[in-house]
Formats: structure tokens, sequence, C-alpha cells
């Protein structure tokens, strides 16, 4: 983190002088134990590796998810907690212009592994994980079509043919009042051959 940003931060009301002040300070008071989690790097202060923090590490199960050269996910990274991992906001209740890039690139990260997760378990026949890791992707996109494509293949494998249409209609009447468009002809053709046939009228 630059020194700056993170000094106006921690204190926000104080003289740029003084914040940073402040923050030499609070770096000096830390002690042996302290800088053995917190480093200096070029322009600003880093964490150290043996640090276990929540984006670190789901940016390590996003790589094992996402690049081909990994094979199949294991277990652990398909996991409730694995998951759940991917299911919130970087720093929801920040809103500085410094964040907007990063957030930005988590964001895109996680929606993508949130659908790598749920392929991953439809393959495995856990479908109800499936569905629950291809609606928080859903969550983080809305209008995105692998998204929904994630959630309606998994209701077709489990035979909900209703909930499948019902998925098909919700982002159909959403896509078009929001963006003006159609759902592709892929994600249309999922769902073609659930639709109800026509009833015959009788006659006489």
């Amino acid at each position: 983190a630059d020194r700056g940003t993170l000094a106006s931060q921690l204190w926000p009301d104080a003289l740029d002088g003084r914040a940073a002040s402040s923050l030499r300070s609070a770096i000096a008071r830390l002690g042996d134990g302290g800088r053995e989690i917190v480093g200096s790097a070029p322009g600003g202060l880093v964490l150290h590796d043996a640090v276990a923090v929540d984006l670190r590490t789901a940016r390590a199960t996003a790589a094992r998810l996402l690049e081909p050269r990994h094979g199949e996910p294991d277990d652990a990274d398909i996991s409730p907690a694995a998951v759940a991992l991917f299911s919130a906001d970087l720093l929801p209740d920040w809103f500085e212009a410094w964040l907007e890039p990063a957030a930005e690139e988590w964001r895109h990260l996680r929606v993508n592994a949130l659908e790598a997760q749920s392929q991953a378990l439809l393959a495995r026949a856990r479908l109800h994980e499936a569905a629950a890791a291809a609606r928080r992707a859903i969550d983080v996109d809305p209008l995105r079509e692998t998204a929904q494509r994630c959630l309606i293949t998994v209701h077709v494998a489990a035979g909900n043919q209703s909930d499948a249409l019902r998925a098909y209609e919700i982002y159909r009447t959403r896509l078009d009042r929001e963006v003006g468009l159609e759902p592709t002809a892929m994600l249309t053709d999922l769902v073609s051959g659930l639709r109800p046939r026509a009833t015959a009228r009788r006659v006489g």
C-alpha cells in the first residue's frame, strides 16, 4: 500500500504531513512482532507472505480453477468455504477512487471463479452446491449470460424443467428491460425443448 494513501485513510482528519508522521510513529511502535507482519517496499508497505489474507487465498484458488495447466480442481477448491471466498465485494464500505480498479478486477475474477466452481460441482453431480455457486455468480453480475447458463444447466441436469424455464424468463425480461438485448441462441437452445406444447382445441 502506498504510504501516503495509507496515512490519509488511517488519519483522515490530519494534514498530510501530520498523517505521515503518525504512520511512521505507529510503524516504529510495532516492535519485532509487528515487523514480522508488515514490511517496507519501494513506495509503500506490504504484508509479509506468511500473513493469511482472504484476497490472497482467493486469487490462488481462482488460479487453480481457471488455469488449464492445473487440471481438474480438487475438492478443497470447490468446497463451501472456497465458494464463500468469492461471495463478497472488495472492501464494500469503501468508496475511494484508488480502489476502483482493484474492485473491478476482483469482480471479474470472482464471477469467473464462481462459474468454474459451479461447472466443477455439476460434473461431480453435486447439483445443489452447483446451483448455489451459479446463483452467487449471478449476484455478482445479473446480466452475465455465462452465469445464467450455469444455473439453467444445473436445473436441466436435475430435471427441474420449470425452474430452468423460470430462470431463463427472468433473465430474458431483465436483459430486455435494462439493455434492450435478447439472450443468445446458445442460451435459448438450452430451454427450447422445455416449453409446454400447445394444446389442440377440440372441435365439436
